[in-house]
């Protein structure tokens, strides 16, 4: 999400943006040759000055030692890392170690902790850069630079390679799946350096800037992840208690329809105007049939759509798998569900499962749909109730090996009936308010 403000920050940085350029700091001297005009990509601050890599510290790749042999690899005590566990930051521990003699025999160079690494080649790790927190050796595939203290601070290098990585992958060679940056290509590159309190200044400006930017990242995953989820539960449940909308003086009181509830069978207290009704007294209920299979005319040819509860999603249905015939429907008396209505599994691993059809459609015996009285109740009022109280309503299914919700529970169950207007203002706030948290999951799959 936060990586092309990252990019622009870390670009700001090495362009001598970031902090200004104090008049008490001195100009960097040139170390070894300057570049030739067209070796550069920007014109640097007045005191900086381009430098080649091998000119601010000391490279060098490791090494595998032998796999076969024990004594490089039993017992050992010295950190030896691979690149893979270079994850642009700090590293901080390995997985594997190796042993003294491995390091002596194997020529490895025990990197001192603050050393800068660039994995060199590797499948997704190519170019990728990490900051030593511990002494450590490395395989061959990763190059260590012990940089020059008088010259660059570790971490301005750290964040100027990683400004440069695109470079830096672009300059690896050989084929996609094993493309190779060398040292040597490494030792190369042009290195803008500011003086030595700069650097300073720009690394701490940089570790406030990016250590927000983590934070903030981490809150927008927890919040497009499982925050999402809880965010929607929450704006249900102010919707089914009157709290996601204000009542209006404007709107009537609600009829009681049928007894009203007693206190105990009450869930919760409701605004004035609302009122607990039996959800089969705001419409039609009705379950499906599954027609015989063996029956060829009930589904040879068959032109009205068929619902299975694994069909349901949460949300609008646009298809269904199967047809069955006309005499089908008037043998079984089983009922066309019209546009519009909304269903509940009532049985089977999707029990609890919803629905509305934007079609009309019969369904099988484990789906109960509802024909809503549109004088009493908005169809999608229905459905994010029956959403907010999806757990209540599984845990009133019976059953061992198959819990089953029934009818005559679903149509038992107290619903908080608000005005019909106040539904439907309800229903447009909680489509807003899950519509934002949707493009927050959307557009964090491009972040």
């Amino acid at each position: 999400m936060f990586k092309p403000l990252r990019d622009k920050i870390l670009e700001l940085a090495i362009k001598g943006k970031l902090v200004p350029q104090l008049d008490s700091e001195s100009a960097v001297e040139q170390i070894g040759p300057a570049p030739a005009k067209d070796e550069v990509p920007f014109v640097l601050p007045e005191k900086w000055k381009w430098v080649q890599a091998k000119c601010i510290g000391s490279w060098k790749s490791g090494a595998t030692p032998r796999r076969d042999n024990a004594e490089f690899w039993e017992k050992g005590t010295v950190p030896w890392l691979k690149t893979g566990e270079v994850s642009n930051g700090l590293v901080l521990a390995t997985e594997e170690f190796v042993t003294e003699k491995a390091v002596k025999q194997a020529r490895l160079r025990l990197n001192p902790k603050g050393s800068v690494l660039i994995a060199m080649y590797g499948t997704g790790t190519v170019g990728n850069i990490g900051v030593l927190g511990i002494p450590c050796t490395t395989n061959q595939a990763c190059c260590a630079c012990i940089t020059d203290s008088n010259v660059v601070i570790n971490w301005f290098l750290f964040y100027v390679l990683l400004a440069f990585r695109a470079f830096l992958i672009g300059k690896a060679s050989g084929t996609t799946n094993l493309q190779n940056l060398s040292k040597d290509k490494i030792e190369k590159i042009w290195i803008p350096l500011p003086p030595l309190e700069e650097q300073r200044r720009i690394v701490a400006k940089l570790d406030d800037i990016m250590g927000n930017l983590e934070r903030m990242d981490q809150a927008y995953t927890e919040l497009s992840g499982p925050m999402a989820k809880h965010f929607k539960n929450l704006v249900l449940q102010q919707a089914i208690s009157g709290q996601l909308v204000p009542q209006l003086d404007s709107e009537p009181v609600v009829e009681q329809i049928g007894p009203a509830p007693t206190k105990e069978e009450e869930p919760f207290a409701l605004p004035k105007k609302w009122k607990w009704v039996r959800l089969g007294l705001l419409g039609s209920w009705k379950s499906g049939q599954t027609p015989k299979r063996t029956e060829q005319s009930y589904w040879v040819r068959g032109s009205i759509n068929w619902l299975k509860t694994g069909e349901l999603n949460d949300g609008v249905i646009t298809f269904s798998e199967e047809k069955i015939s006309q005499k089908a429907v008037e043998d079984l008396n089983i009922r066309v569900n019209p546009v519009d209505s909304v269903l509940i599994a009532m049985y089977g691993a999707t029990v609890g499962k919803l629905g509305i059809l934007s079609k009309p459609c019969a369904t099988n015996q484990a789906c109960c749909a509802c024909i809503v009285d549109t004088k009493l109740l908005a169809n999608w009022f229905l459905f994010y109730v029956l959403l907010a109280f999806r757990a209540e309503l599984i845990g009133m299914a019976a059953g061992s090996a198959q819990s089953n919700l029934s009818k005559e529970k679903i149509e038992s169950f107290w619903f908080p009936l608000p005005p019909i207007e106040e539904q439907r203002r309800i229903v447009a706030r909680i489509e807003e308010l899950f519509g934002d948290v949707d493009k927050l999951l959307e557009w964090q799959q491009f972040a």
